[in-house]
């Protein structure tokens, strides 16, 4: 349930985020903009984006705090005693950060993670070319997931044409073949 909460959160954030660019930059819904060229013609990140690096910021403003400060001890913090709840474990902020170090193709080692933080400038060097690296893979899984939506691929296949039944016209989307087979009605 906490995964399904933290994606859902994340979308209506995306969204919200999204919407605001539009309207900043005057785009209207008619002009049929996605949402990828919205963040380019903006000149800024998505929100997931936004949100990672501001999760490695502070995991490594955490790591070089002395050890005596309570942020720092409550993040390595283990539990003693006791149970977790049943039906998997609530995550914490350090395993929500190794699942991001790891899993969102930003290709940072999350046992490396003591080691490269203390040295500031590398660390943030390296949390930037992380985060370009996920922009990059983002944009290009978005540019993907709508070329199959709209030209209707399977993966591992290429474009599709339709020819019309009637006049042979080739259209290069379904719902763009669909709509012109009724102007023959």
């Amino acid at each position: 349930m906490c995964v399904c909460v933290c994606v859902c959160v994340c979308v209506k954030l995306d969204q919200f985020h999204l919407r605001c660019l539009r309207k900043i930059a005057g785009i209207k819904w008619q002009d049929r903009t996605t949402n990828v060229e919205v963040l380019q013609t903006c000149k800024i990140s998505g929100m997931e984006a936004l949100l990672l690096q501001a999760q490695f910021r502070w995991a490594g403003h955490l790591v070089r705090m002395p050890d005596n400060r309570i942020p720092k001890q409550i993040f390595y913090w283990q539990l003693e005693s006791g149970m977790r709840l049943p039906g998997g474990p609530v995550r914490r902020y350090k395993g929500t950060l190794k699942i991001n170090l790891k899993l969102k193709r930003c290709g940072i080692n999350p046992n490396l993670l003591n080691s490269a933080a203390m040295n500031r400038s590398s660390w943030r060097s390296e949390c930037h070319q992380a985060i370009d690296k996920f922009k990059e893979t983002r944009v290009a899984t978005l540019e993907r997931k709508r070329a199959a939506r709209k030209y209707d691929v399977q993966p591992g296949s290429h474009v599709g044409v339709w020819p019309c039944d009637s006049c042979s016209r080739i259209c290069t989307s379904r719902i763009g073949l669909y709509a012109h087979q009724r102007t023959h009605r």
